[in-house]
C-alpha cells in the first residue's frame, strides 16, 4: 500500500521503504515536522497537542514514536489512546491544545 496522508491522519503499510509504506522513521519525521509547525503557528512559552491512536496492531507503536518525538521537541501531549478520529478532533478545543 502507497503511503496516504490526508486530513483524517496518515494511512500505509508498515515496513518497507521510507517514503514508500510507513515506517517508524516516517512517523518520526512526520511528528518533527508538525511539531515543528505547531511551535511556527504561535509565539508561547507552553505547547499541548492530542494524540489518539487505532486499534491496528502497529497502533500503540506509532503512537509512542510520534508522541516522544513531540516531548522531545518540548511540547506537552495529552495521550488519548485508543480513540477515533473525531474524538481527537473534539478534544483539541476541550483540552485547550494547539493541535491533535
Amino acid at each position: 500500500m502507497t503511503l496516504i496522508k490526508s486530513i483524517s491522519g496518515i494511512r500505509g503499510t508498515i515496513g518497507g521503504e521510507v517514503g514508500d509504506n510507513f515506517t517508524p522513521i516516517d512517523a518520526v519525521i512526520f511528528a518533527s515536522a508538525y511539531g515543528m509547525w505547531i511551535k511556527q503557528q504561535r509565539n508561547k512559552e507552553h505547547y499541548r497537542v492530542v494524540v489518539g491512536r487505532d486499534a491496528r496492531i502497529s497502533g500503540e507503536m506509532i503512537q509512542n514514536l510520534v508522541m516522544n518525538t513531540l516531548v522531545g521537541l518540548g511540547i506537552h501531549v495529552i495521550d488519548l489512546g485508543l480513540s477515533t478520529t473525531p474524538t481527537v478532533e473534539i478534544a483539541v478545543p476541550m483540552e485547550h491544545a494547539d493541535g491533535g
